[in-house]
């Protein structure tokens, strides 16, 4: 009978190889073009997918700085994207929008998801959007966490807000016709010169210094250098949102400059919720609780 049975168990192991390693805390997926995404999952209830922003960041300053309250109520699958933090980097240098998504779905299927969420921050709106425009059947729901669905118009508001903290004229930053992208390194450079960069993200300092702490400048940072090499990226996707019919959970902060505080106004879902929270770029680090409560309504409402 003991033998039997631990024949049993062989065969499961053998059959469910997927099941077993979704399990572990951490793990090395391997991407259709080699690449190696370092993926860590944490939780218990409807699995939802962790796009972290950056462009070429990590998921760690999320879940490492209130982000996972949310893992009370959801099973978060936090990936690090091909280029960046404890992943590895393209060898073709493939860092383009359709191979990110790729990546994504790549994931869902290694790991037996019929569907999941996407819980995107900042800058991975914008794959978030991609991928549930192009996998509307996968996505149960969306929570965009101060996303941004169009890059260009984001740093318009960055680059007009950052000369309001700066206390000088926007034309001092932007010559005129310069493509906003092009003035906000030199836009940067004066807000840290001036120790003002926090006020883009945070009304307090301290919450902007304990984000820097989680971020490891030895990590990979190869997507965050490539990335304004393609053009997709800086489309507009409020755009597709009109006809993304999956429910959708959209957080927006009254003091978020580096989004924009209205940007959220742009979106066109029709099926969508919003959160405009007393708070800047990163509502589940100022208002944790508050955060999980919204959260966790939304996902009680989900079929």
């Amino acid at each position: 009978m003991k033998k039997t049975f631990l024949v049993l168990l062989f065969i499961l192991a053998s059959t469910l190889p997927h099941l077993s390693q979704a399990q572990q805390k951490q793990f090395f997926f391997t991407t259709s073009d080699s690449v190696q995404l370092y993926v860590r999952i944490a939780g218990e209830g409807k699995p939802c997918l962790f796009i972290h922003g950056g462009p070429g960041s990590w998921p760690k300053y999320f879940y490492a700085l209130g982000g996972d309250v949310v893992e009370q109520d959801l099973q978060m699958i936090y990936v690090d994207q091909r280029g960046c933090g404890r992943s590895g980097g393209s060898d073709k240098n493939d860092y383009s929008l359709t191979r990110v998504v790729q990546d994504f779905e790549e994931l869902r299927q290694y790991l037996g998801y019929n569907k999941w969420l996407l819980m995107p921050h900042s800058f991975g709106g914008t794959m978030a959007t991609e991928y549930a425009y192009q996998h509307p059947q996968q996505v149960q729901g969306l929570i965009y966490v101060n996303s941004t669905l169009n890059i260009n118009n984001s740093l318009e508001s960055y680059v007009n807000e950052g000369a309001r903290f700066l206390q000088v004229p926007v034309s001092e930053l932007r010559k005129p016709g310069e493509p906003v992208g092009q003035a906000l390194g030199g836009v940067v450079q004066k807000l840290n010169e001036k120790g003002l960069m926090y006020k883009m993200m945070y009304r307090d300092k301290a919450m902007f210094d304990a984000m820097n702490a989680v971020m490891d400048t030895t990590l990979n940072w190869q997507f965050g250098s490539k990335v304004w090499g393609y053009e997709e990226y800086g489309q507009d996707f409020t755009t597709k949102t009109a006809s993304m019919k999956m429910p959708v959970l959209v957080f927006a902060g009254k003091y978020d400059y580096s989004i924009g505080p209205e940007h959220y106004k742009t979106f066109k879902f029709p099926k969508a919720t919003y959160r405009v929270m007393d708070t800047g770029h990163c509502p589940y680090q100022e208002q944790p609780e508050q955060f999980r409560k919204h959260v966790k309504a939304f996902v009680a409402k989900l079929d």
